[in-house]
């Protein structure tokens, strides 16, 4: 007589199957509209009512407090689905001195016409009555810019001591300038290398057309390094490439990534490959961390073998690690939040001991002095 075999499955008792007949009778049924490129995911129906909501509301920033998600969440989606799809989805317009808008591009229009067309085909509604908005409002202090531990610890600090709360948003050096031109941040933290002159964060204020919108606040010298994981032994950014070994890249838009294409850039000229070619012998180079902290823990769990990030994080994951460069990382201020955030260079000169205590971190002599303004 042959057994029934056992798959595991816990056995059903007849009060279980009772209570399964009546929760069938209260549980619905809901399908969800995926849109996809290449097997990447483009839009669903969170991302479909962010591009809805920007188009209504000219607003990342609204838009984000709208579906309950966080400010880097929100660029993060906007970044993604334009690498996926190689368009520009999203327009970012400067405006007066009070900052520019956001809109959808003819092609992030059509993409979310497309969405809501197929949504209704499928005979999928998508209401906005499901948002979740925060009931607790905007916070006093937004920042938008790079990720930093010191600038975290300073800025909560600097807030609590003025009863306001602070939102950090990790979304990058550039992004961060983005949302200060858009006036939907106070202050960004940057560290962006001009990759033609080698200059530090100021030819940026130019470039996205700040000079009348801005003051720019010296703040500290880090040190960013080649960190690897245990087991193997780099020496240079040209060995690592050479040997075939995995990298952990930063976010688009980040300087920690500016810094990298950089690198690759000088190193191309010397080898005599083009950047495009020596970025396809790099395994990982689409594997994206948003913060140097995820670049440690991708490097320790083996999901790559090595990443550019600061020195002060490679030594708490007590990884292995090659300085590459000391960078200018500095604050810049929209003119509309000088008032908020009135006397933070003299809290970064008096706090400056913070830095002492962190590898890799140097105190310029002018820390906390105004090195631009209109």
């Amino acid at each position: 007589m042959l057994k029934k075999k056992n798959w595991g499955y816990p056995r059903v008792s007849i009060l279980d199957e009772k209570l399964i007949r009546a929760f069938e009778r209260k549980l619905n049924t809901r399908l969800q509209l995926i849109l996809e490129f290449r097997g990447n995911l483009v839009l669903d129906e969170k991302r479909a009512l962010l591009l809805k909501l920007i188009d209504e509301k000219k607003s990342i920033l609204m838009a984000s407090k709208m579906l309950n998600i966080s400010y880097s969440r929100a660029w993060e989606w906007i970044f993604k689905i334009e690498n996926v799809l190689g368009v520009e989805i999203v327009k970012r317009m400067r405006g007066g001195r009070g900052g520019g808008k956001t809109i959808l591009t003819p092609e992030g229009k059509s993409l979310l016409e497309l969405y809501f067309t197929r949504a209704k085909e499928h005979g999928l509604i998508i209401s906005p009555k499901e948002l979740l908005i925060r009931k607790e409002g905007y916070p006093d202090i937004i920042y938008a810019g790079s990720h930093d531990p010191a600038t975290e610890l300073l800025l909560s600090t600097f807030a609590g001591e003025k009863g306001l709360k602070v939102e950090f948003s990790w979304i990058g050096s550039c992004a961060g300038l983005l949302a200060i031109m858009l006036g939907e941040a106070d202050v960004a933290g940057i560290h962006l290398i001009d990759v033609e002159t080698g200059e530090y964060n100021l030819p940026y204020i130019k470039k996205y057309g700040l000079e009348d919108k801005v003051i720019l606040i010296r703040g500290f010298t880090r040190e960013i390094c080649l960190a690897y994981g245990p087991g193997i032994k780099i020496r240079s950014l040209k060995e690592a490439i050479e040997k075939g070994y995995k990298l952990i890249n930063r976010n688009i838009g980040s300087g920690t990534r500016i810094l990298l294409e950089y690198l690759i850039r000088r190193l191309a000229d010397t080898i005599g490959f083009s950047v495009k070619d020596l970025k396809n012998r790099i395994p990982g180079w689409d594997t994206e961390a948003k913060t140097h902290f995820e670049v440690a823990e991708a490097i320790l769990s083996r999901k790559a073998d090595y990443g550019l990030m600061l020195s002060h994080i490679a030594e708490m994951y007590g990884l292995e690690y090659i300085p590459i460069i000391r960078e200018h990382f500095d604050f810049i201020i929209r003119l509309e939040s000088i008032d908020k955030l009135a006397n933070l260079g003299k809290f970064l000169k008096q706090n400056a001991r913070i830095f002492e205590r962190m590898k890799g971190y140097i105190i310029p002599h002018d820390i906390g002095e105004i090195i631009y303004k209109p």
